[in-house]
């Protein structure tokens, strides 16, 4: 009789459903995390994107005169690098790396951000870079 009672009990499925919402419900929380950090990634994305092209075009604006006066439109490297870690600095959570030539301005900033709901799985930042360049051109 006890062997009886055990396959019941082995067969029954009462509380089942309540495992099964459980496991769905632990899901859609980890599906929605997902869902706020990453769109909150892209928002971040579009600002650094943002602050690159700002200061590729600024540190782009920085012509060298003797060059000019010679007819050539070339940039001041190193006016034009200091003009980009300007703009770049002025957004504190921001670090950017500027590289200038005659030619043209690179710019990649970074910043980290703290994650919402992911880090309930581990993933408490998440690290986001945008690129920019910017030439001079003639009128």
């Amino acid at each position: 009789m006890s062997s009886h009672t055990l396959r019941d009990r082995l067969v029954d499925e009462r509380g089942s459903v309540l495992i099964t919402g459980l496991l769905l419900s632990l899901a859609l929380i980890m599906v929605i995390g997902a869902a706020v950090d990453i769109g909150h990634a892209f928002l971040v994305k579009r600002q650094l994107a943002s602050i690159a092209d700002d200061a590729a075009l600024s540190g782009s604006q920085v012509i060298s005169l003797p060059k000019l006066h010679e007819g050539h439109l070339q940039l001041d490297p190193s006016q034009a690098q200091t003009e980009a870690q300007r703009t770049i600095a002025a957004t504190p959570s921001v670090t950017g790396q500027v590289n200038a030539t005659p030619e043209r301005v690179t710019v990649t900033v970074t910043r980290r951000v703290t994650t919402i709901l992911l880090g309930l799985v581990g993933l408490h930042t998440l690290t986001i870079t945008a690129h920019a360049s910017a030439a001079p051109r003639a009128p």
